[in-house]
């Protein structure tokens, strides 16, 4: 059930609020082309930050195999149904931020592209960190958010596991059928538009 107290709500990106068609076992065979490794890179950036502590220099070869794959996800992205409500109603009532793995050449295209940029008074992408809970406390620190006044909206275990180290709450959008510890969990973005966090 929503919460009064909330006035800072930050928001991952893909598969939470867009779905962005990523080629990523494409990526991923690139990647261990590029590396010379045998990575399954799954979890994917544990796996570049592993090959980047061994080798720096691999660093930038990497990115630009990313963005380009990304690039040419962009004009297929699009929102998740009930998104732009959810963007709406919680605007109205808190401050939002955005938190993504995609770099921000892609992150940038594709809020303008679906035309909700403008809801977000910040923006985290991988430049900033490669690490969600590191991303989920720049967020909060950007706009001195308390905790108690803070909420995460994400899809996945690792987004979980990031509100638990940042000590706020944290909504999971979870459609597989399995039930994580989260706060609250929708099966989609249209289940949480009509929730309280959203119209209470």
């Amino acid at each position: 059930m929503g919460d009064a107290s909330v006035k800072y709500v930050v928001f991952d990106m893909d598969g939470t609020l867009i779905s962005l068609p990523v080629e990523w076992e494409k990526v991923r065979a690139e990647l261990q082309r590029l590396t010379g490794t045998s990575l399954k890179f799954n979890p994917f950036f544990l796996d570049v930050q592993t090959v980047v502590a061994k080798d720096p220099l691999l660093l930038g070869p990497m990115m630009r195999t990313i963005d380009e794959y990304e690039a040419r996800a962009v004009p297929e992205a699009r929102l998740e149904d009930g998104a732009m409500d959810v963007l709406s109603g919680l605007s109205r009532k808190a401050e939002l931020s955005l938190v993504t793995m995609q770099g921000r050449a892609a992150c940038d295209r594709i809020l303008e592209r679906l035309g909700v940029g403008g809801f977000f008074a910040s923006r985290f992408t991988r430049e900033d960190s490669m690490d969600r809970t590191a991303q989920l406390k720049m967020a909060l620190g950007s706009v001195r958010a308390k905790e108690a006044e803070a909420l995460f909206v994400g899809d996945r275990i690792n987004d979980l596991k990031a509100a638990r180290a940042a000590g706020v709450r944290f909504v999971m959008i979870r459609k597989r059928p399995d039930s994580p510890p989260a706060d609250a969990l929708y099966r989609s973005m249209s289940e949480f538009a009509a929730s309280a966090w959203v119209k209470g």
